[in-house]
């Protein structure tokens, strides 16, 4: 008996039990599992976000503090940070850092932006998260300041921590950036202690 070639244009018979896709009620499962696996993950994502934002506030403030300490060695003269008010062309007498920073070189050395022939260095807008940043204790002037030699002076203290908390108030996204008296500059997580002071 001669068998047909695949060629010959017959169709084959689907054998039993033979799958050839899925139903719609088994797509409807499928879609349903992953939204709970997604629900369930969303949650953990956030919190990520959040911590790597907190975290990358920091580091811009470490990174300006370590600007000013550099020019202050190399200037051979006093160079401060502080808060700043809109646009950055003078300093804020509240400690609400969140509104911006600015650095500048502090020829008097008084912790105070004064204008001509002071100039501001760097001067970094405010944060849009939402988030606060705070000095405890607040520096006796408002600022850090960094002297010739590169030490923190006008602290009133041995260590002053830059408190940074998250908007929503989630302690586990607090990040602190510790200036001891040396000009030392440390990032910490909640609960961690520069110098005795903890980061709360």
């Amino acid at each position: 008996m001669k068998r047909l070639s695949p060629s010959s244009g017959r169709s084959v018979p689907r054998q039993p039990g033979a799958v050839l896709g899925f139903t719609l009620i088994e797509l409807m499962v499928v879609v349903a599992i992953m939204g709970v696996f997604a629900s369930l993950a969303a949650p953990s994502m956030t919190s990520l976000i959040r911590n790597n934002r907190v975290q990358s506030e920091a580091s811009s403030l470490v990174s300006d503090l370590q600007l000013a300490r550099n020019e202050a060695i190399k200037r051979g003269s006093p160079v401060a940070v502080c808060p700043a008010a809109a646009g950055g062309g003078s300093c804020l007498s509240a400690n609400t850092w969140q509104n911006g920073w600015i650095v500048f070189n502090d020829l008097n050395g008084n912790g105070v932006y004064d204008g001509n022939p002071e100039t501001v260095l760097h001067y970094r807008q405010g944060l849009t998260s939402g988030d606060s940043v705070v000095a405890t204790p607040q520096p006796t002037t408002n600022a850090i300041s960094f002297n010739r030699d590169g030490f923190a002076t006008g602290m009133g203290t041995t260590t002053t921590m830059m408190q940074i908390h998250a908007a929503n108030g989630d302690t586990k996204a607090t990040r602190c950036v510790s200036v001891d008296l040396g000009g030392r500059l440390t990032t910490l997580l909640y609960g961690g202690t520069s110098m005795g002071v903890t980061c709360s």
